[in-house]
């Protein structure tokens, strides 16, 4: 939570400028003409780019509420809903993946677009659990280690 912190808050900005601020630098870098060219159908480039930022800047509202839920979760906020945690510095590109890969997973896990992703990532391993515990009547008293999904 603490070192997701910085690239949650800070997603938007880089995601922007890494994504499609050089890029259109770089379109507008083009000869005139093959700017013109490029920004016009069937290419419509610019409108592409236009698309890509309203999916940054959806990812990013998604990021700022996992950040919002995580930090009163885990009572990182005191009484008058401020960080109890003074956070400091730019987020490292290994903390921007850490935000990327929460968004993506939050995508597969929760909506309905992923559940094509969730069959194919969770089926097998849910058929393999329901075997080896096929003859267990009280199914709440399972306990199964899940590597990677930390503790509580």
């Amino acid at each position: 939570m603490i070192s997701s912190n910085p690239s949650c808050r800070q997603y938007r900005r880089i995601a922007h400028l890494n994504v499609t601020h050089r890029r259109r630098q770089n379109f507008y870098a083009l000869p005139s003409a093959e700017w013109q060219l490029l920004s016009a159908p069937p290419f419509n480039f610019l409108k592409t780019l236009e698309r890509v930022d309203d999916a940054i800047d959806a990812n990013a509202d998604i990021a700022a509420e996992i950040l919002e839920i995580g930090l009163e979760s885990f009572g990182l906020r005191d009484e008058h809903g401020l960080n109890q945690i003074d956070w400091h510095g730019e987020a490292k590109s290994s903390d921007l993946d850490k935000a990327r890969s929460t968004i993506r997973h939050f995508y597969r896990d929760w909506s309905s677009e992923g559940a094509t992703e969730r069959r194919a990532s969770y089926g097998p391993v849910m058929r393999d659990i329901d075997g080896a515990f096929a003859k267990v009547a009280d199914k709440g008293a399972i306990k199964i280690l899940v590597p990677g999904a930390g503790k509580y």
